[in-house]
């Protein structure tokens, strides 16, 4: 059997920054948002489905400044062996990064994508990932 997988689920907007309004104005809304994010890294990873974190890279002063609070993970997000992180500046994931080659050498096909309501990253890394002869869907949401 092959080391290849056919699948990966690409999260973005998994940084501090991406969470932080949402927990500051409604705690409880944000843990469910959360919740829902977590079991659907722990469904990907039981379905050996390869996870990536594409952590962005922002301008200086925003939430997404490389180093500061905002930029990191999201604690809820820990990235395991079989996990890939990767660092990128655009909010399509796939241009001027290694996440093609990436899928690509792992035998990646298909992708769904993990992405807050309204993300301009998502719209944009689906696109990109279209045009780079990816099958792409939204992850499925249970409870929503």
């Amino acid at each position: 059997m092959s080391d290849q997988i056919a699948q990966a689920l690409l999260v973005l907007d998994a940084q501090r920054g991406d969470h932080q309004a949402l927990e500051d104005a409604d705690p409880r809304a944000a843990d469910a948002r959360l919740g829902i994010w977590r079991r659907a890294v722990t469904q990907a990873r039981a379905g050996s489905v390869l996870v990536v974190f594409l952590q962005r890279d922002g301008a200086v002063g925003s939430d997404h400044e490389p180093l500061t609070r905002g930029w990191t993970l999201h604690p809820d997000f820990r990235v395991e062996e079989r996990d890939v992180l990767l660092r990128v500046d655009n909010d399509d994931a796939f241009a001027g990064s290694p996440l093609i080659l990436e899928l690509r050498s792992r035998g990646v096909s298909r992708l769904s994508v993990l992405a807050l309501p309204g993300s301009a990253a998502e719209a944009a890394t689906q696109q990109g990932a279209q045009q780079a002869g990816f099958a792409v869907s939204r992850w499925p949401k249970e409870g929503q």
